[in-house]
């Protein structure tokens, strides 16, 4: 795969903190982690990026030689027990670091935390040992670096994206009557590792599997795998999350095993033409709020509103919480380079429940899709 400049990308974070008269960044969300320092860390750590460029880097000790070894980027300092907070001020005090210090503490609005903002008690002991210093939400100071990916992000993207396509083609292949959800589930997590995934990321349980009527939960977004049997006759979910070289796919397209009764049909047609107006909406210089607009237009106009949820989408990266979010909130303006996953809901209780969860790249005229299979309901005989 093409190399990444993770200098680069430390010195863009140092130029977005001089534009603001911010002295640090503290990264502490594995979003910052995977981006900055180019390894894969799953536990407590912080990468910490000052003005004048100088990257930092502290990490749990008790994984430390490995990331190492693994090659970060940055100066590696460790810590043990809960000396997170001590060790990210030494290094602050080593750099001489006087002015605003901006941590990970929230992305306004949303209802999800990334992994890995502050605790409150992590919040507590840094504003006590950073007394006289100002602490300010520094969110925006990575988000913003990272909202525009580039040839080898889209490289990483799209090889995540292939292994997705591969576990949900093998979990399609693997429905059939009898088959518990959890099995499914199997068997798209063991065809995702077999095409280079090294993780099976969301905390939603993975890989989630849902038949029948835990599709159709009202608003339900989760379905993780149970040793419910699947039958005929019923909307199956498959949503799975795959990583490769830190960046994550997330991926999810119904199912109908059988023939759809003529309530299924009816959510169906609304939820293919909820999903095609989403498509055909992402173009760049659209806010997103617009094409949020048109997908509950459309919801509206099928006369199923109360089951789409007014939720498209969200940034995908080295994270999944992470901008542009699809929703009437957002500020945000859609440009070449951007990866969205791409998201349309619609959960109607006693009836089924449909999820779309679609990588694209916002390209020069509009969405350019990672998956290769078409964004509709997919028939299993």
């Amino acid at each position: 795969m093409q190399p990444i400049d993770y200098g680069a990308r430390v010195a863009a974070v140092a130029a977005r903190l001089r534009r603001d008269n911010v002295g640090a960044y503290v990264g502490t969300r594995q979003a910052a982690l995977h981006y900055l320092c180019g390894v894969f860390m799953c536990w407590r750590g912080a990468v910490i990026v000052t003005a004048d460029g100088a990257c930092d880097v502290v990490y749990w000790a008790m994984d430390a030689e490995r990331v190492k070894t693994e090659g970060v980027h940055g100066d590696l300092y460790t810590f043990t027990g809960s000396g997170l907070m001590e060790t990210i001020v030494g290094r602050l005090k080593a750099r001489n670091v006087t002015g605003p210090v901006g941590v990970d503490l929230s992305h306004p609005g949303a209802a999800q935390i990334a992994p890995g903002m502050l605790t409150a008690g992590e919040y507590l002991d840094l504003s006590e040992r950073l007394a006289g210093t100002s602490l300010v939400n520094g969110v925006s100071f990575l988000d913003d670096v990272m909202l525009v990916k580039d040839a080898a992000e889209i490289e990483r993207l799209r090889a995540a994206c292939a292994a997705a396509d591969a576990g949900y083609r093998a979990g399609m292949a693997a429905i059939r009557e009898g088959v518990t959800e959890n099995h499914v589930a199997g068997v798209v997590e063991a065809a995702i590792r077999d095409h280079g995934s090294v993780w099976a990321w969301s905390i939603t349980g993975g890989t989630e599997v849902g038949a029948g009527e835990r599709t159709a939960f009202a608003r339900g977004v989760t379905q993780q795998g149970t040793e419910r049997q699947i039958k005929r006759d019923e909307f199956v979910v498959i949503d799975l999350h795959s990583l490769v070289d830190l960046y994550m796919a997330d991926l999810s397209i119904p199912v109908f095993f059988g023939k759809p009764n003529d309530a299924q049909k009816r959510a169906i047609a609304c939820w293919e033409d909820v999903a095609a107006t989403m498509l055909a909406a992402i173009k760049p210089g659209r806010a997103v709020r617009d094409c949020v607009a048109e997908g509950i237009a459309v919801y509206q106009r099928h006369g199923l509103a109360e089951h789409g949820l007014p939720l498209f989408g969200h940034g995908l990266g080295t994270c999944a919480r992470t901008r542009p979010f699809m929703n009437a909130g957002s500020d945000d303006v859609l440009a070449p380079g951007m990866v969205i996953a791409l998201g349309t809901h619609l959960y109607q209780p006693g009836v089924g429940g449909m999820r779309l969860e679609y990588p694209l790249v916002v390209g020069a005229r509009g969405a350019e899709p990672f998956s290769t299979i078409p964004p509709k309901v997919q028939y299993v005989a």
